[in-house]
């Protein structure tokens, strides 16, 4: 029965999977997928205003033309679980990630220098974006997830006792073994003190039992 329960890793905290089998980190591909295009776009649009300030004429459209079929291709494969775009894909979440922070001390110096309130937004947004980024962009050395990522990732080698089941952190995806029905708001990933389960998915269990 340990390796049936094995096969039937979520997020803690999170609902278990459809049927035995599934893919334990689909759903965090997924959303990581969506970030590489999106991180991608930004990449591409900050490289051609640089390439626009350092070159012009054919040689911009060539330049971002490439740039951009290069961008595609990446998100395509890393979407499509290519083992070739894995870590390009981690290349396009740590360059958003510095156009972010860049962007980031760029509003914070013109808020000190006297700039609109609005400046300390920019640098709010700019600030939240750059740790989303960076924190999947961090997933990718984690080997629970490259080996989900690569569709290796044979989990039955855990002993897992009664009830219990394999779960990845939803901060830092390390494999935890826990039950399900035990868990609260006070416990926390061993590897990264992250909360195991989410304060909106607590409120809305009390809310379902009152």
């Amino acid at each position: 029965m340990a390796s049936n329960r094995a096969d039937e890793m979520v997020l803690a905290g999170a609902a278990p999977t459809p049927a035995p089998g599934s893919d334990p980190v689909a759903h965090v591909h997924r959303g990581t997928s969506f970030i590489v295009l999106v991180d991608g776009a930004i990449v591409v649009f900050s490289a051609y205003l640089l390439i626009g300030a350092l070159f012009s004429g054919i040689v911009v459209d060539l330049l971002l033309g490439g740039l951009m079929l290069s961008t595609l291709l990446i998100y395509a494969g890393y979407r499509n679980r290519k083992p070739w775009a894995y870590w390009p894909s981690v290349g396009i979440l740590v360059l958003a990630c510095l156009v972010f922070i860049a962007n980031a001390l760029y509003s914070l110096v013109l808020l000190l220098a006297g700039g609109f309130v609005s400046n300390l937004l920019f640098v709010a947004l700019f600030a939240w974006a750059a740790l989303g980024s960076g924190r999947r962009a961090l997933f990718h050395w984690h080997p629970g997830y490259r080996a989900g990522y690569l569709r290796k990732g044979p989990l039955s080698d855990f002993n897992l006792e009664d009830g219990e089941m394999l779960a990845a952190c939803p901060s830092c995806l390390a494999v935890l073994a826990i039950r399900p029905t035990m868990l609260g708001d006070a416990d926390r990933c061993p590897h990264c003190g992250g909360a195991l389960v989410s304060q909106s998915l607590i409120n809305k269990y009390n809310d379902e039992e009152a």
